[in-house]
């Protein structure tokens, strides 16, 4: 009864017509943040789906009225944009040439155990636009996503359950009278991806038919979110599940032994689901990203596919999710340098790691409420004394303000380099932290030595030592 009553609600409720606009443009973001009255508020937005890369779009400064505008050029079609800001994961579509008009949610801090927690995900709230008309992509997205959502609950067990072909059809239809209307091309794009996930996800469709139907033959999206959330669905891990096949066994060899584009191509290519050009490129783009985080290929070969492909694709979006992709997974290699940052010193000075370059840096991530951190600082203030012409120390604080780790300093007498992670927490998922302490050691060439570093107590010094030895520097 619950069903059919929604059903009815899909096909009776009022059409929405919408229009897209493309190209290169200026958009104007204004309105109203309560309670964030001369703070700082900073949109990202992702360089591709892929790597998921965040680059920061734009901040703008809440005026003391609580009240802000900001007027920023962006290129292409519409785009995603976010921003975490207190207890909420703020998103919206903006799109060239048009003005928005938004109303932010009160402001609300973090919980107090939250504050630290880098891997923290917000309430996702769309902004809604105040000066919207049917015509405009985040109301139609608002109105399909509210109506969508509820799905993935006792409707998706139900259809999983049953299998019935005749309530997804008729659910199918449903969106398709409700939506009959709209011409937008980025939304209608959205809302027949969205469709295609759920029914993979309810398992009435296999990854396979979903490519045929959905990918082979169809342009590649690479901003349109739902497109890209199912294209990461259908492909994911798509070397490993193609090496079971008789064809695809070669895969293994292609990229561990032979490190060629042209022959994993060549193994791929025998698959009729990829089609070819753009598409057969991206899927492999996305295997060569999901391989890094396995153990079955080579990571050599795998840098070496995807600098290939880097080199000779036509497609400039594929050298620049290639460039994304090999800085995502080499971040924290041995051999790469690590990710850059800059931050305050105890003196107000701010500091990056090239201002260490020619010492050996033992980089610490620490909080003062940590009573490993605190164990240990003992023998990071002796490994100062010992090997200060050689080792620099260098310990980001975690703390809830710059304030904090003064007053920390000002209790304990230690000399090393403390910088305040406040003005970039972001470092905190740039180098992967999910336990206090942790540690990297850095060459003087600026490159990673040792990822992760042992700590004080698990050995540090007798390999410093080792290190020193082999490369005749224990008298510099």
């Amino acid at each position: 009864m619950r069903l059919t009553f929604y059903l009815l609600v899909l096909f009776f409720a009022p059409v929405i017509e919408g229009v897209g606009t493309e190209g290169t443009g200026n958009v104007i973001i204004r309105g109203n943040a309560p309670g964030y009255a001369g703070e700082e508020i900073v949109f990202y937005s992702w360089t591709d789906q892929i790597s998921f890369t965040q680059v920061e779009l734009f901040s703008v400064i809440i005026g003391e009225n609580e009240q802000f505008s900001i007027d920023i050029l962006i290129e292409g079609g519409p785009e995603y944009i976010y921003s975490n800001t207190g207890i909420y994961n703020l998103y919206m579509y903006i799109e060239p040439g048009k003005e928005y008009e938004v109303r932010l949610p009160e402001k609300t801090d973090k919980p107090v155990s939250d504050k630290l927690n880098p891997y923290f995900e917000g309430i996702p709230t769309h902004l809604a636009v105040l000066n919207h008309d049917s015509n405009e992509l985040n109301a139609l997205i608002r109105t399909f996503d509210d109506m969508y959502e509820p799905l993935f609950g006792e409707f998706l067990v139900r259809l999983t359950v049953e299998r019935d072909q005749g309530l997804l059809d008729s659910l199918q239809g449903a969106f398709n009278q409700r939506f009959s209307q709209s011409v937008h091309p980025y939304f209608n794009a959205y809302r027949n991806y969205k469709m295609a996930f759920l029914k993979i996800m309810s398992q009435m469709r296999t990854a396979r038919s979903i490519s045929d139907s959905h990918f082979r033959s169809e342009p590649v999206l690479y901003n349109n979110v739902a497109y890209m959330e199912l294209f990461n669905q259908v492909y994911n891990r798509y070397f490993m599940f193609f090496s079971r096949t008789v064809r695809g066994k070669r895969i293994f060899d292609d990229i561990n032994n032979n490190r060629s584009l042209t022959d994993l191509k060549n193994t791929l290519g025998t698959d009729p689901l990829l089609g070819e050009g753009r598409l057969f490129e991206l899927v492999i783009l996305k295997g060569l990203h999901d391989s890094f985080y396995g153990s079955d290929f080579s990571r050599t070969g795998l840098l070496t596919v995807l600098d290939s492909l880097a080199s000779v694709t036509p497609y400039s979006e594929h050298i620049s999710i290639a460039g994304h992709i090999r800085s995502k997974v080499t971040r924290l290699l041995t051999g790469f340098k690590p990710p850059g940052f800059e931050l305050m010193n105890r003196d107000g000075k701010m500091l990056s790691l090239s201002d260490f370059r020619g010492y050996y840096v033992y980089l610490n991530f620490c909080t003062a409420v940590s009573y490993s951190c605190l164990s240990e600082y003992e023998v990071l203030d002796r490994l100062k004394s010992k090997h200060g012409e050689n080792l620099k120390i260098v310990t980001v604080f975690i703390g809830d303000s710059y304030e904090s780790m003064l007053e920390f300093l000002s209790k304990n007498d230690y000399e090393w380099e403390f910088l305040f992670y406040g003005n970039q927490p972001s470092i905190l998922k740039e180098y992967d932290i999910r336990i206090y302490p942790s540690y990297y050691l850095i060459d003087r060439d600026g490159t990673l030595l040792m990822s992760p570093a042992p700590s004080p107590a698990e050995g540090f010094e007798r390999y410093l030592l080792r290190t020193l030895r082999n490369r005749r520097e224990l008298s510099r």
